[in-house]
Order: structure tokens, then C-alpha cells, then sequence
């Protein structure tokens, strides 16, 4: 196996034999340069995975040679800058420079050892990440499904195996961890890939709507209606329907989707010939569907219907690893998309993105790297995270538990959850049920109302106690 090459440029003959001695020791196979042409040459013949550059050499500045010169040819990640003479403001300049990391000599041997670990192992995820970004301009059924967590590959291997066979899915999961990516790669693998592939979100639209969205209308079918529409339904024949969020879809919707999805005819509204159809139905939910069967919110038939296989997308705090990988990748997304060339992301930030919960899942991620590149200039550092991810304070408040292991974040939900379900119960009272005025008098839209009012499980006689 062939040893990873490390250049150390440095004219000091007591540091370069100190430092040849420790990284022969390692494993790693030394390479001299003492000044800034030799490291040059030395670069573009040996193609060193990392370089340990001082920043006084008899021809050069370190600090101007990483930046026009050795940044270009080695990318990001691969330079430690060592200096005899460093400041806290030197260190910031070399990582903004490019530099993976800032050492002050004398040299501390274990910690050198601990950066050159890293940055190997940022070497292997900026490799991957180059390999994903080739696949981001041009269709791809899992280029987005990013991740080598074995809950991702057991995931991307049961996408491979249920998409060619025409059933239909339940997809579960946590909101921001990718249903509809999951979705469309059932589609795009499967012989419906030439079909459409149309989606819709059950709970966006008033109850009063959605059996007109869902199954079409005629002329004339009710006021307002002064021509025929298709249904979604209708508008993925041959291809593929996802209904997110099933789990919100209205109580008496439910018995003419499953007509649906046994006979695989549609009736419009006002029609009078049921509509033969061919579309494969995936559906997708964060709900607890047991949940909301046992309260009588859902059909248990339908419900049978809809999971012939079911596929469980993992929480983002469930594969950690992936943190790192999910980062570049959506920092590179998001580089290419504001015209802003980042470089890569601090070591410092790093270890904050990795330490944090992530509650919102992979969208909250890359919501943090969209900010992230239009704050930076050209390495993203934690003071271009969002407060709750760089702040101790903030973090730890999730963290913090009592004694008897309940989460004290929790408490405070549940508290607020419970007002909150009292408050709406209230309104409802006030506006007679009616939803939308309910919505609007909260400020909020009729989706967010609803989907609130499914899982507080509350129904129309509920009273506040």
C-alpha cells in the first residue's frame, strides 16, 4: 500500500529531521523542501496530501506562498501552517488563507499527530464530496441521498429493491430528513420514469378543496366551476402521485382514495363514469399513523393499503457520521448556486456542526450552510453559524436534564404545546369551527392551523378544561 506523502517546507535543519523522524514513525512518508521554490517543485512533481509550511523561509512568506501559489495547486485542507513567532491573529489570517490548521513552534508532536488525522479524513470527504458534485448537474435517482451511515445504505438498498415493483410506499419520517428525495428516486427507478411525477402536500389546502385538488371536477360541478379540471390523480396517470403529509388528509376524503386505490378509478366531482387510471400512489407522513387510527382519524383499511412496503427515512441525530459529508456537500450546492467560491469550513465549526441535534433534520442543515456561504468570505467559521448552533448557552438549554431523565426543553414543550392546544380549542369555540377564520385570526395559514389541530387531536366538540 502506497504511504501518504507529507511535504514539510521548513529551512530549519533541527525542525525538518525532528519532524522526519515523527512522521516516518507514523507511517507517512517525509518530503523536504527548504524554501518556497523547492515546495513548489516539490508539489506539482510529488503531489504531497498535506503540507507542514513555516511561515519564515528565505525566499517567501508562508502565508503569501499558501495563498498564490500552493492554494491553487493543492485546494483546500491540505496545509498546516507552523510558526516560531504566532499570534491568535496569524492562525485566523492562515485558515482564511486556506490552511487547515496553525501550529506555534516548538512543535507539540501529539497534537501534530491529531491534525494530520483530520485533515486526511477532510482530504477523504472533500474526495467524496468532488465525486457527489459531478452528479449534482444531471439527473440522478439518489445523487441527493447523501450519507454512509448503515441506516442511509440500508435505505438507498431498499429503494433499489422496491422501486421497480409497481405497490405502493409509506414513507415515514421526521420532517427535513428527505421523504420527498426518497420519492422521487422510487419514481426515477422505476418503469414509471418516463411518466409524470406529480406531488402534492395534503394539508396545504382548505378541507373544502381537497376533494376537487385530489379527484378533478366537471363543468359545472359546483359554483365556480366553469370548466373541467383533472385531479392530481388524474395528472399522474402513467407516472407517480406522492401525497405528503397523508396523515392530514381530511377524515372524509379518505373512503374515495381507497375506492381509488381498489378499483384504480377516479370519480370527479359532478362526473358521472368513473375514470380508469394507472398511477402509482407513495405516500409520506411524520405522524404517528397508529396514533391517529386509535383516535379516529384514519382508516386502518386505507391505512393497509398505502404501506404494501414501508420505508423509514433516519433522523439526522441518528447517523452523526454523515454530518461532515451532508456539510461540503451542501456548502458546495449552495457556493455554485450565489456565485460565492468558500472554501471549506473551519475545523471550529466543524466540531459545533457535529455536536449539534439537529432538530430540523437535513433541511435545517442546509438552510445553515445557504447562510453560511452569503455570510463568509472565504472559510465558513463559527461566527457564520446560527446562534443556536454556536452559542454554549443556547445549546447546552437542550441538553440540560433533571435527574429522573426528563429533558428540561421538553417540559417547557410540553407546557407551551398544551397552551397552545387550549388556546385553539378556544377559537374554534369562538368561530363556530370554522378552520380558516380560526387561522386567520391566529396570523398563521390554514395549513399550519391544521396540521396543529391533527396532532393535538382535536375534534369539533372538544372543550378546553
Amino acid at each position: 500500500m502506497e504511504k501518504v506523502r507529507i511535504l514539510i517546507v521548513d529551512d530549519d535543519p533541527s525542525i525538518v529531521g525532528m519532524l522526519r523522524k515523527f512522521l516516518a514513525k507514523q507511517g507517512y512518508e517525509p518530503l523536504v523542501a527548504q524554501s518556497g521554490k523547492e515546495a513548489l517543485s516539490a508539489v506539482r512533481r510529488a503531489h504531497p496530501a498535506i503540507v507542514l509550511l513555516d511561515v519564515r523561509l528565505p525566499d517567501a512568506n508562508g502565508l503569501e506562498l499558501l495563498t498564490q501559489h500552493l492554494y491553487p495547486e493543492l485546494g483546500d485542507h491540505r496545509v498546516i501552517v507552523m510558526s516560531g513567532y504566532g499570534t491568535r491573529e496569524d492562525a485566523e489570517q492562515a485558515v482564511l488563507y486556506g490552511a487547515h490548521d496553525f501550529l506555534i513552534k516548538p512543535i507539540p508532536l501529539s497534537r501534530l499527530g491529531i491534525m494530520i488525522r483530520n485533515c486526511l479524513r477532510l482530504n477523504q470527504l472533500a474526495q467524496e464530496v468532488t465525486d457527489l458534485s459531478g452528479r449534482i448537474a444531471r439527473p440522478a435517482p439518489l445523487r441527493e441521498l447523501v450519507g454512509m451511515n448503515p441506516k442511509m445504505l440500508a435505505l438507498v438498498e431498499r429503494i433499489k429493491q422496491v422501486a421497480p415493483f409497481d405497490v405502493p410506499v409509506l414513507i415515514l419520517g421526521e420532517n427535513g430528513t428527505g421523504k420527498e428525495l426518497v420519492a422521487r428516486a422510487i419514481h426515477t427507478l422505476s418503469p414509471r420514469c418516463k411518466g409524470p411525477y406529480v406531488a402534492m402536500d395534503c394539508g396545504a389546502l382548505p378541507e373544502t378543496l381537497v376533494e376537487a385538488e385530489v379527484f378533478g371536477y366537471e363543468r359545472g360541478a359546483f359554483s365556480g366551476a366553469d370548466q373541467a379540471k383533472l385531479g392530481k390523480i388524474e395528472q399522474a396517470q402513467g407516472g407517480t402521485l406522492l401525497l405528503d403529509e397523508i396523515g392530514n388528509i381530511p377524515p372524509a376524503i379518505q373512503p374515495k382514495l381507497l375506492r381509488v386505490l381498489q378499483s384504480r378509478t377516479v370519480d370527479r366531482l359532478g362526473g358521472r363514469q368513473p375514470v380508469p387510471v394507472d398511477v402509482r400512489i407513495i405516500s409520506a407522513t411524520n405522524a404517528d399513523i397508529e396514533r391517529l387510527i386509535a383516535q379516529g382519524g384514519f382508516r386502518r383499511d386505507l391505512y393497509h393499503r398505502l404501506n404494501a412496503m414501508t420505508l423509514l427515512v433516519p433522523p439526522l441525530r441518528d447517523r452523526p457520521c454523515d454530518i461532515p459529508l451532508l456539510a461540503h456537500y451542501t456548502l458546495l450546492a449552495a457556493s455554485r448556486a450565489y456565485h460565492k467560491p468558500i472554501r471549506g469550513i473551519s475545523s471550529d465549526a466543524m466540531k459545533l456542526l457535529e455536536g449539534y441535534a439537529w432538530p430540523g433534520n437535513v433541511r435545517e442543515l442546509e438552510n445553515c450552510m445557504q447562510s453560511a456561504v452569503i455570510l463568509a468570505d472565504q472559510v465558513v467559521g463559527p461566527e457564520h453559524l446560527p446562534d443556536q448552533i454556536r452559542k454554549p448557552s443556547i445549546r447546552a438549554e437542550g441538553l440540560s436534564e433533571r435527574r429522573d431523565g426528563t429533558n428540561l426543553r421538553q417540559i417547557r414543550r410540553r407546557a407551551a404545546e398544551e397552551a397552545e392546544r387550549a388556546a385553539i380549542i378556544q377559537m374554534l369555540a369562538e368561530t363556530g369551527g370554522n378552520k380558516a377564520e380560526a387561522a386567520r385570526r391566529f396570523g398563521v395559514d390554514y395549513k399550519t392551523l391544521f396540521v396543529k389541530i391533527r396532532a393535538y387531536g382535536i375534534h369539533p366538540s372538544s372543550k378546553s378544561s
